[in-house]
Protein backbone atom coordinates (compact mmCIF):
# COMPACT_ATOMS: atom_id res chain seq x y z
CA UNK A 1 0.00 0.00 0.00
CA UNK A 2 1.29 3.11 -0.81
CA UNK A 3 -0.52 5.77 1.69
CA UNK A 4 1.72 8.43 3.16
CA UNK A 5 2.34 8.54 7.14
CA UNK A 6 -0.23 11.23 7.23
CA UNK A 7 -2.89 9.74 5.30
CA UNK A 8 -5.98 8.37 7.01
CA UNK A 9 -5.31 4.95 6.20
CA UNK A 10 -1.84 4.95 8.00
CA UNK A 11 -4.02 6.05 10.86
CA UNK A 12 -6.28 2.98 10.95
CA UNK A 13 -2.88 0.91 10.53
CA UNK A 14 -1.27 2.40 13.48
CA UNK A 15 -4.44 2.43 15.97
CA UNK A 16 -4.94 -1.33 14.90
CA UNK A 17 -1.37 -2.53 14.47
CA UNK A 18 -1.56 -5.01 17.38
CA UNK A 19 -5.00 -6.53 14.88
CA UNK A 20 -2.68 -6.56 12.18
CA UNK A 21 0.54 -8.40 13.83
CA UNK A 22 -2.79 -10.95 14.81
CA UNK A 23 -3.79 -11.24 11.55
CA UNK A 24 -0.76 -11.45 9.44
CA UNK A 25 1.44 -13.57 12.40
CA UNK A 26 -2.01 -16.00 12.41
CA UNK A 27 -0.85 -19.15 13.84
CA UNK A 28 -2.25 -20.99 10.51
CA UNK A 29 -0.69 -18.87 8.16
CA UNK A 30 2.91 -19.26 10.08
CA UNK A 31 1.96 -23.26 9.92
CA UNK A 32 1.41 -22.80 6.34
CA UNK A 33 5.20 -21.05 5.46
CA UNK A 34 6.82 -23.85 8.18
CA UNK A 35 5.59 -27.01 6.63
CA UNK A 36 3.01 -27.53 9.68
CA UNK A 37 -0.11 -26.82 7.47
CA UNK A 38 -2.16 -30.10 7.68
CA UNK A 39 -5.21 -30.77 5.24
CA UNK A 40 -7.70 -30.96 7.96
CA UNK A 41 -7.26 -26.94 8.65
CA UNK A 42 -6.35 -26.25 4.97
CA UNK A 43 -10.12 -27.56 3.68
CA UNK A 44 -11.41 -25.77 6.94
CA UNK A 45 -10.72 -22.01 5.44
CA UNK A 46 -11.28 -22.91 1.67
CA UNK A 47 -14.69 -24.55 2.25
CA UNK A 48 -15.52 -21.69 5.05
CA UNK A 49 -14.19 -19.19 2.41
CA UNK A 50 -15.42 -19.95 -0.79
CA UNK A 51 -19.70 -19.57 -0.26
CA UNK A 52 -18.16 -15.97 1.53
CA UNK A 53 -16.56 -14.93 -1.95
CA UNK A 54 -20.23 -13.69 -3.42
CA UNK A 55 -20.68 -11.33 -0.59
CA UNK A 56 -17.60 -9.41 -1.13
CA UNK A 57 -18.35 -9.04 -5.12
CA UNK A 58 -21.92 -7.86 -3.76
CA UNK A 59 -20.12 -5.50 -1.68
CA UNK A 60 -18.04 -3.97 -4.53
CA UNK A 61 -21.45 -4.16 -6.54
CA UNK A 62 -22.72 -1.76 -4.05
CA UNK A 63 -19.70 0.29 -3.67
CA UNK A 64 -19.97 0.93 -7.99
CA UNK A 65 -23.31 2.09 -7.38
CA UNK A 66 -22.40 4.63 -4.08
CA UNK A 67 -18.54 5.66 -5.83
CA UNK A 68 -18.26 8.96 -7.27
CA UNK A 69 -18.66 8.83 -10.89
CA UNK A 70 -15.72 7.88 -13.16
CA UNK A 71 -13.90 7.22 -9.58
CA UNK A 72 -10.69 5.55 -10.15
CA UNK A 73 -12.25 3.30 -7.41
CA UNK A 74 -14.95 2.54 -9.76
CA UNK A 75 -12.58 1.40 -12.25
CA UNK A 76 -10.47 -0.71 -10.46
CA UNK A 77 -13.61 -2.44 -8.72
CA UNK A 78 -15.23 -2.67 -12.08
CA UNK A 79 -11.83 -4.33 -13.73
CA UNK A 80 -11.46 -7.02 -11.05
CA UNK A 81 -15.24 -7.72 -11.12
CA UNK A 82 -14.76 -8.70 -14.69
CA UNK A 83 -11.86 -10.50 -14.37
CA UNK A 84 -12.38 -12.98 -10.89
CA UNK A 85 -15.91 -13.62 -11.60
CA UNK A 86 -17.84 -15.27 -8.34
CA UNK A 87 -17.69 -18.93 -10.75
CA UNK A 88 -14.22 -18.43 -11.65
CA UNK A 89 -12.51 -17.77 -8.17
CA UNK A 90 -15.09 -20.66 -6.59
CA UNK A 91 -13.96 -22.88 -9.26
CA UNK A 92 -10.43 -22.35 -8.14
CA UNK A 93 -11.66 -23.16 -4.25
CA UNK A 94 -13.72 -26.64 -6.02
CA UNK A 95 -10.53 -27.56 -7.79
CA UNK A 96 -8.21 -27.47 -5.21
CA UNK A 97 -10.58 -28.85 -2.34
CA UNK A 98 -11.43 -31.79 -4.43
CA UNK A 99 -7.28 -32.17 -5.47
CA UNK A 100 -7.25 -33.09 -1.51
CA UNK A 101 -9.68 -35.60 -1.29
CA UNK A 102 -13.21 -34.98 -1.57
CA UNK A 103 -15.50 -35.24 -4.19
CA UNK A 104 -18.22 -33.11 -4.18
CA UNK A 105 -18.15 -29.54 -2.38
CA UNK A 106 -21.35 -27.31 -1.33
CA UNK A 107 -20.86 -24.01 -1.22
CA UNK A 108 -24.15 -22.48 -0.42
CA UNK A 109 -24.67 -20.47 2.82
CA UNK A 110 -25.05 -22.67 4.96
CA UNK A 111 -21.54 -23.62 4.43
CA UNK A 112 -20.20 -20.68 6.19
CA UNK A 113 -19.32 -21.01 10.28
CA UNK A 114 -20.87 -18.85 12.07
CA UNK A 115 -17.39 -16.43 12.33
CA UNK A 116 -17.53 -16.25 8.35
CA UNK A 117 -21.20 -15.58 8.50
CA UNK A 118 -20.77 -12.33 10.87
CA UNK A 119 -18.00 -11.04 8.50
CA UNK A 120 -20.55 -11.54 5.26
CA UNK A 121 -22.95 -9.88 7.71
CA UNK A 122 -20.90 -6.76 8.18
CA UNK A 123 -19.79 -6.41 4.19
CA UNK A 124 -23.77 -6.62 3.35
CA UNK A 125 -24.80 -4.39 6.35
CA UNK A 126 -21.88 -1.83 5.56
CA UNK A 127 -22.64 -1.82 1.53
CA UNK A 128 -26.13 -1.26 2.40
CA UNK A 129 -25.63 1.65 4.99
CA UNK A 130 -22.64 3.17 4.18
CA UNK A 131 -20.95 5.04 2.09
CA UNK A 132 -18.44 4.41 -0.46
CA UNK A 133 -15.63 5.15 2.29
CA UNK A 134 -16.67 3.22 4.63
CA UNK A 135 -17.37 0.34 1.87
CA UNK A 136 -13.88 0.78 1.08
CA UNK A 137 -12.74 0.79 4.38
CA UNK A 138 -14.31 -2.34 5.37
CA UNK A 139 -13.40 -4.47 2.43
CA UNK A 140 -9.33 -3.26 2.85
CA UNK A 141 -8.51 -6.00 5.39
CA UNK A 142 -9.29 -8.73 2.98
CA UNK A 143 -8.24 -7.15 -0.19
CA UNK A 144 -4.60 -6.71 1.63
CA UNK A 145 -4.31 -10.36 1.33
CA UNK A 146 -2.17 -9.16 -1.89
CA UNK A 147 0.36 -8.55 0.78
CA UNK A 148 -0.59 -11.15 3.98
CA UNK A 149 -0.60 -13.72 1.79
CA UNK A 150 0.71 -13.01 -2.03
CA UNK A 151 3.95 -10.89 -1.48
CA UNK A 152 4.47 -13.38 1.85
CA UNK A 153 4.74 -16.59 0.04
CA UNK A 154 5.93 -15.33 -3.36
CA UNK A 155 9.04 -16.93 -3.06
CA UNK A 156 8.51 -19.33 -0.34
CA UNK A 157 8.71 -22.86 -1.10
CA UNK A 158 5.47 -23.86 0.54
CA UNK A 159 6.09 -27.91 1.67
CA UNK A 160 2.55 -30.27 1.57
CA UNK A 161 0.12 -30.93 -1.64
CA UNK A 162 0.34 -28.64 -4.54
CA UNK A 163 -3.19 -27.06 -3.76
CA UNK A 164 -1.18 -25.20 -0.45
CA UNK A 165 1.14 -23.60 -2.71
CA UNK A 166 -1.41 -22.98 -5.37
CA UNK A 167 -3.80 -21.11 -3.04
CA UNK A 168 -0.82 -18.71 -1.66
CA UNK A 169 -0.01 -17.58 -5.32
CA UNK A 170 -3.41 -17.20 -6.58
CA UNK A 171 -3.25 -13.86 -4.37
CA UNK A 172 -0.15 -12.33 -5.94
CA UNK A 173 -2.57 -11.13 -8.49
CA UNK A 174 -1.75 -7.57 -9.88
CA UNK A 175 -5.41 -6.27 -9.63
CA UNK A 176 -6.10 -7.40 -5.85
CA UNK A 177 -3.63 -5.34 -5.17
CA UNK A 178 -4.55 -2.42 -7.37
CA UNK A 179 -7.81 -2.60 -5.43
CA UNK A 180 -6.45 -2.51 -1.87
CA UNK A 181 -4.39 0.41 -3.29
CA UNK A 182 -7.81 1.89 -4.62
CA UNK A 183 -9.56 1.14 -1.36
CA UNK A 184 -7.32 3.14 0.62
CA UNK A 185 -7.07 6.05 -1.23
CA UNK A 186 -10.87 6.04 -1.24
CA UNK A 187 -10.85 6.06 2.71
CA UNK A 188 -8.13 8.90 2.48
CA UNK A 189 -10.73 10.85 0.06
CA UNK A 190 -13.42 10.23 2.37
CA UNK A 191 -12.35 11.27 5.23
CA UNK A 192 -13.40 14.38 5.04
CA UNK A 193 -15.15 14.87 8.56
CA UNK A 194 -15.04 13.68 11.96
CA UNK A 195 -18.08 11.64 12.02
CA UNK A 196 -17.10 9.99 8.38
CA UNK A 197 -13.95 9.27 10.01
CA UNK A 198 -15.21 7.55 13.02
CA UNK A 199 -17.38 5.19 10.54
CA UNK A 200 -14.67 4.43 8.59
CA UNK A 201 -12.43 3.38 11.37
CA UNK A 202 -15.61 1.07 12.64
CA UNK A 203 -15.69 -0.40 9.74
CA UNK A 204 -12.16 -1.67 8.73
CA UNK A 205 -11.39 -2.53 12.24
CA UNK A 206 -14.56 -4.72 12.52
CA UNK A 207 -13.58 -6.34 9.50
CA UNK A 208 -10.11 -6.73 10.31
CA UNK A 209 -11.22 -8.49 13.57
CA UNK A 210 -13.34 -11.10 11.67
CA UNK A 211 -10.44 -11.43 9.28
CA UNK A 212 -8.79 -12.98 12.35
CA UNK A 213 -11.98 -14.77 13.42
CA UNK A 214 -12.21 -16.61 10.29
CA UNK A 215 -8.61 -17.80 10.60
CA UNK A 216 -9.34 -18.48 14.04
CA UNK A 217 -12.37 -20.63 13.49
CA UNK A 218 -10.35 -22.65 10.58
CA UNK A 219 -7.57 -23.05 12.88
CA UNK A 220 -9.51 -24.01 15.96
CA UNK A 221 -12.19 -25.51 14.27
CA UNK A 222 -16.33 -25.61 15.08
CA UNK A 223 -18.32 -28.58 15.50
CA UNK A 224 -19.45 -29.82 12.03
CA UNK A 225 -17.05 -27.88 9.95
CA UNK A 226 -15.90 -28.13 7.62
CA UNK A 227 -17.61 -31.67 7.31
CA UNK A 228 -21.06 -29.14 6.17
CA UNK A 229 -19.69 -28.25 3.18
CA UNK A 230 -19.71 -31.58 1.85
CA UNK A 231 -22.51 -31.98 -0.51
CA UNK A 232 -25.48 -34.13 1.30
CA UNK A 233 -24.37 -33.37 4.56
CA UNK A 234 -27.43 -31.52 6.51
CA UNK A 235 -29.11 -31.81 3.45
Amino acid sequence: MSASKDSFTRHCRDVTEVGWKAYADHPWLTDLEYGRMTVERFLAFQVDDAPFIPYIHRTLAFGLAKAPSGSAWSKTAADLLSQYFVSAETGFKRSLIESLGPASVRFDPAALTPAREAYANHLVKTALDGGIGEIAAALYPCAMFTKVVGERFREVAIEGPAAFGDWARYYANKQGSQMAEAHAAMMDEMATTAEVREKMMFAYSRSLQHQIRVFDAAYHGYPGWPEIGWDGVAR
